[in-house]
């Protein structure tokens, strides 16, 4: 069977903030997250991107098996696809790559090109990025708040 065809995107709801958050906190272990926010700030953006509408929350379901879930949001730039998160019991089985069939087929405006950023040492991610047809398009860089320019 196709993960597509059985994949279910709900909205999500306030109701759903705290397993979001818990999800999220997953996310930036997995990468792992250089500057990881405390759970009370992860609920809090996860609570105002639910409730503002800053970036459409999406949660993907198999049945009433919870696959993940993703964050995205349209820009200047095109569609800024913040987080994409596959529980860690459904990786590898084709949920990841199922997802994102659907949200650009069924989601995301025709018209732009989806952006996404991924932490340099999340090597397990950008391989999944490239699979996906994703290629390299600019380098980030930072300097250390309390570092000096050499």
């Amino acid at each position: 069977m196709n993960h597509r065809d059985t994949l279910r995107i709900d909205k999500a709801k306030s109701t759903d903030v705290d397993l979001l958050t818990r999800l999220n906190r997953q996310l930036d272990e997995d990468e792992p997250h250089p500057y990881p926010l405390p759970l009370s700030a992860l609920t809090e953006r996860m609570a105002r991107w639910i409730n503002t509408g800053d970036y459409e929350v999406l949660l993907f379901r198999a049945g009433d098996q919870l696959i993940g879930y993703a964050a995205w949001r349209a820009d200047e730039f095109g569609t800024d696809l913040r987080h994409l998160f596959i529980c860690r019991d459904r990786r590898r089985q084709g949920w990841g790559r199922a997802a994102m069939q659907r949200l650009c087929r069924d989601v995301f405006p025709k018209d732009r090109p989806v952006n996404i950023d991924a932490v340099v040492g999340n090597e397990s991610g950008i391989a999944f990025w490239r699979a996906s047809g994703f290629q390299d398009f600019s380098i980030g860089m930072e300097l250390k708040a309390d570092a000096e320019p050499k």
